[in-house]
């Protein structure tokens, strides 16, 4: 029967049972006998203090804790072994067994119920004090320290995003990888939690299973790891060497954990620290069979960096101070942050999570880890150096690292994030042509050329599916889909700066800045071009309709007088025409009488009759739009009568119908048609001159003649004068 699983389900049950486990480990670190002790270790004089009292008297504290003793036992010594957090860090054999079976000794003594402390004066070195105190034999929840849940927090992480890689690539080797070495990041962070947050001792038995587990789940985290980097993103051995990992390190963990325990427990460091540099091998190697592939070496340097900041704070912190003879320089619950800084960065690569941003995240993640270790090193080096005190010199370093390193941090960060494309007033110029370009071949090809200059990609693609809304990243960066802007068509642009890089967040924003201005540019243009186009539009109209029929009103005129003020008349309205298309808005009265004085010359010169019904007008002013429509219409209808109609009597009627103006031209003719009228003309401007004053026009032929009617809203401005 084949299985189906589904991804959001398979990842709420593995993380279900991540916090079930977790649980199980608080409840055993619970489970522990509690004295409600607070020491602290002196290194310096090899002596456990007492730090607050608990259920000793206040008077004992900084006093030395010599010794625990149950009633009819022997005094068991107390030394900063006992409290000592990570076992393995011990140097030798025979110091590793004391400390298992001090261990032992100090747990049975806490079983009784009832101890007694033995306490030492600072500079007594013989005579103790000893105060008898209650054992609980489990520990409050509230007593469990920050550490034990910062390394709960870490082992709880760890499988919850290994259990999420793999709901989603449940068939990628490299994913169940991550999810090795998130078991082993867990068992390794646990185990830790339970002892090395212990009050003062852990039963043999408990601790034994404990180191032993954090010892395989530690060896475990490397084989994971180093295994993923055989073969992710690309398989650098043949496939029999990615077992090698396995071997190896398995082989180490049973001679380790098995053969005469805990004789070659030290061995463990040497182990992780081989595990590191085979790592960092084979991270090296990847990026090099990858160099010419975007997609793996933005994804490696992410990685690099994260195992590089992660694994190198690691042993420098933790492993490389053991080796060397020095304590420790960062507690293990904070050192496991650096596995989780390792574990986080591979899972989100192998999840190709972000795969675009990852350069920029490296840099930022390179920039923060080598100011750490900067610090420690510094810090480390006037400690052991210059024999400076601890707190002065965490001081002295935190200061001259913001003094010195973070300028320069910044320099770099600013170096390498530099803008490379063109600059701004150069982008306003290219973006213009491409605006202002006529034909749209022309400015598809200049947009071509802009987007080559900015992005320097692999190719263009102009895309004929559907369109995307806006711009975005596509295939993990490897292209960036542009938007259609105004009039022309989405592109595809594949591979920035010739193959070398995947397309970033940054560049997504760039381009939809750039598409933006671009539409922007070119809706402008267009509507200067619609504005231009409208112009002349208008201004034809007024040549047809009102210089047109002074013209021939000129022409038609037997009197000398009367053709010298028609063209009179035409010049001052040519120049009108031309010159000052915004006029003065004029009182309606004023603007029909003037009409009627007009047409009605023409009329008589063509011979034709003329009756006027006009009025009453309400004290109203016409705008520009209003003026030149009624004129228009009473000019260019007169003309068509006295041209096609073969009329000889008109009637204008004039009237004021609330709230429009009607008008209508009334003739006894044969009537004419558009046709008959020069058509796409003169009538024709008539109704779009009509229609864009928000009237209506309508010619009708009658078997009387023709009637032309029109009506106008009107648009009040102020009140004028009584007509």
């Amino acid at each position: 029967m084949k299985f189906f699983h589904t991804p959001g389900l398979l990842f709420l049950a593995c993380t279900l049972v991540s916090f079930v486990l977790a649980a199980f480990v608080a409840y055993v670190a619970m489970s522990q006998p509690w004295i409600g002790l607070s020491l602290a270790t002196d290194n310096s004089r090899g002596a456990v203090t007492l730090h607050a009292s608990g259920p000793v008297p206040e008077d004992f504290i900084g006093f030395d804790l010599a010794s625990v003793q149950a009633a009819g036992q022997n005094p068991i010594s107390v030394t900063p072994d006992t409290l000592i957090e990570e076992p393995d860090m011990i140097a030798t054999f025979e110091g590793l067994r004391k400390f298992y079976t001090d261990q032992g000794a100090i747990f049975r003594a806490l079983l009784t119920g009832e101890v007694t402390l033995a306490f030492r004066a600072p500079g007594a070195a013989d005579t103790t004090i000893p105060v008898v105190v209650e054992v609980q034999q489990t520990r409050p929840l509230s007593s469990l320290p920050l550490k034990f849940w910062t390394q709960l927090g870490v082992g709880v992480v760890g499988l919850v995003i290994g259990f999420w890689l793999v709901s989603l690539r449940i068939r990628d080797l490299a994913a169940w990888m991550v999810l090795l070495t998130g078991v082993g990041l867990a068992l390794a962070a646990w185990t830790a939690s339970v002892y090395s947050t212990r009050e003062i001792a852990l039963g043999y038995a408990t601790f034994k299973i404990a180191s032993h587990i954090n010892g395989v789940g530690t060896l475990v985290f490397g084989i994971g790891m180093l295994t993923l980097f055989l073969i992710y993103p690309r398989r650098i051995v043949p496939r029999l060497l990615v077992l090698l990992p396995t071997l190896a390190i398995g082989g180490m963990i049973i001679f380790i954990q098995v053969y005469d325990w805990p004789r070659h427990v030290g061995l463990l460091q040497d182990s992780v620290a081989a595990t590191m540099l085979a790592l960092l091998i084979a991270i090296a190697v990847q990026v090099f069979v990858n160099r010419h592939t975007p997609t793996a070496r933005a994804m490696l340097g992410w990685l690099g960096v994260a195992v590089s900041v992660g694994a190198g704070g690691f042993v420098v912190t933790a492993i490389l101070p053991t080796m060397l003879g020095q304590s420790v320089w960062l507690a293990q619950s904070t050192a496991f942050l650096f596995f989780l800084i390792i574990y986080v960065g591979i899972a989100l690569g192998v999840a190709r999570y972000r795969l675009f941003d990852l350069p920029i995240w490296s840099f930022r993640m390179l920039f923060y880890g080598v100011g750490v270790v900067l610090l420690l090193l510094l810090d480390a080096a006037l400690i052991f150096g210059l024999s400076v005190d601890r707190a002065p010199a965490l001081g002295m370093s935190l200061a001259i690292i913001g003094a010195v390193y973070l300028p320069l941090r910044e320099r770099a960060g600013a170096w390498l994030s530099r803008d490379r494309t063109m600059p701004p007033e150069v982008i306003y110029r290219r973006i213009t042509e491409i605006s202002h370009a006529m034909a749209p071949q022309k400015k598809q090809e200049e947009r071509l050329n802009f987007w080559q200059d900015v992005f320097d990609p692999l190719s263009i693609d102009t895309v004929t599916s559907e369109a995307p809304g806006d711009c975005r990243l596509e295939q993990d960066g490897a292209a960036l889909a542009l938007a259609p802007v105004f009039g022309l068509p989405p592109l595809r642009l594949s591979w920035a700066r010739k193959g070398t890089r995947l397309f970033s967040s940054r560049d997504l924003q760039r381009a939809r800045t750039l598409s933006a201005f671009m539409d922007t540019s070119l809706r402008q243009n267009q509507t200067y071009l619609d504005a231009i186009a409208s112009e002349r539009r208008r201004i034809n109209r007024d040549m047809h309709d009102n210089i047109g029929v002074l013209l021939i009103g000129a022409l038609r005129s037997d009197s000398q007088e009367r053709k010298n003020d028609l063209i009179r008349q035409t010049l001052f309205d040519l120049r009108e025409i031309v010159s000052n298309p915004d006029q003065d808005a004029h009182p309606l009265g004023h603007i029909v009488a003037d009409l009627r004085a007009q047409v009605s010359r023409h009329l008589e010169d063509a011979r034709i009759a003329a009756e006027w019904q006009a009025g009453p007008f309400p004290h109203v002013e016409l705008n520009t739009a209003l003026v030149q429509t009624l004129r228009a219409l009473m000019l260019e209808g007169t003309n068509n009568v006295i041209r096609h109609s073969g009329a000889t009597q008109v009637m204008f009627r004039i009237t004021y119908d609330a709230p429009d103006l009607s008008v209508m031209i009334i003739d006894d003719g044969s009537g004419f048609s558009t046709e008959a009228a020069r058509p796409g003309s003169g009538l024709k401007n008539l109704a779009e001159r009509v229609s864009q004053v928000s009237g209506t026009f309508d010619l009708e032929r009658t078997t009387t003649g023709s009637v032309l009617s029109a009506r106008l809203p009107l648009v009040p401005k102020e009140a004028s004068a009584e007509l």
